[in-house]
């Protein structure tokens, strides 16, 4: 993989998500954190609201190349749908990083609890 790309997942494209399928061939680091907070709203699918501090949200780690963060962006419909920017996240060994995450515009749906969404 040339120049991998980190991206931080929260939802459906976890691993066992439904849209995992995007990811490629991503290579799985590990469970990460955001050291922001921010608020997670689900309704069919989750998402993660930047203009809120709720909590930190608990997600996964990829490494993609280019054309897989391309596919992302069409799947969340970057920049209009949702929008993806850089955070800083603390990987599984602790070590703190920047990587991609994707944002909606605007909550809908219900708020969620606490920072981590769970694939059932």
């Amino acid at each position: 993989m040339i120049h991998p790309i980190t991206v931080f997942v929260y939802g459906t494209l976890k691993r066992g998500g439904w849209n995992h399928r995007w990811m490629g061939n991503a290579t799985y680091l590990g469970e990460a954190e955001t050291i922001e907070w921010y608020t997670l709203y689900a309704d069919a699918v989750p998402h993660l609201i930047r203009d809120e501090e709720s909590y930190p949200v608990r997600g996964e780690l990829f490494l993609v190349d280019y054309a897989t963060l391309l596919d992302l962006d069409e799947l969340e419909g970057h920049p209009v749908e949702y929008c993806r920017d850089q955070v800083a996240v603390r990987g599984p060994s602790g070590e703190e990083l920047l990587a991609w995450v994707y944002f909606a515009r605007a909550p809908h749906g219900t708020r969620q609890r606490q920072g981590v969404f769970h694939l059932d």
